[in-house]
């Protein structure tokens, strides 16, 4: 099999699973130090980039934590028993041998009503959330990266309520 010579942007961002918008970055900074013949636009205004750059373009930093954060308002009343049968649902749904939910379950102080902390880590989070919005019919989310997983977890059980995981 004969390796193209020239990749696209696109090509890069795939192979690193990176934002093309984050390897044109890398481009601008490596147009000033490599040569017109290993780094060029194209008739079409593509960037061409020579296979032996394609190194540089290597995340330099590797996410060690997996996790994202999770916050769900199911809008309505729900008790403890019902918030654990939908997150059976959506576990038991979701099909993905390395999906692993764990969540706390507490009241807001405004109206009592029950909402969830969780930190997950999944493969396919669009289809963890659309679960999550046919379990529950109507959800407020937020969702955000952890950075201080130990944080988080001292975060979600300042209540003292355990933390109940879900995972092969």
């Amino acid at each position: 099999m004969q390796q193209n010579e020239y990749v696209t942007v696109k090509e890069i961002s795939l192979k690193y699973d990176m934002s093309a918008r984050n390897v044109r970055r890398i481009i601008s900074k490596l147009t000033e130090n490599c040569s017109e013949a290993t780094l060029y636009k194209d008739k079409n205004h593509e960037w061409q980039v020579h296979h032996l750059l394609i190194p540089k373009f290597k995340p330099q930093r590797t996410r060690k934590n997996k996790y994202y954060a999770l916050s769900i308002d199911p809008c309505a009343k729900y008790t403890e028993s019902d918030i654990n049968v939908v997150m059976r649902f959506v576990y038991e749904q979701m099909n993905d041998g390395s999906l692993e939910l764990n969540y706390v379950i507490e009241q807001k102080k405004s109206n009592n009503q029950n909402h969830l902390h969780c930190f997950v880590k999944c493969s396919d989070k669009k289809k963890l959330l659309d679960l999550f919005k046919l379990g529950f019919s109507r959800i407020s989310y937020n969702e955000s990266v952890i950075f201080d997983l130990e944080g988080w977890k001292g975060y979600i059980t300042k209540d003292g309520s355990p933390i109940t995981t879900l995972k092969n």
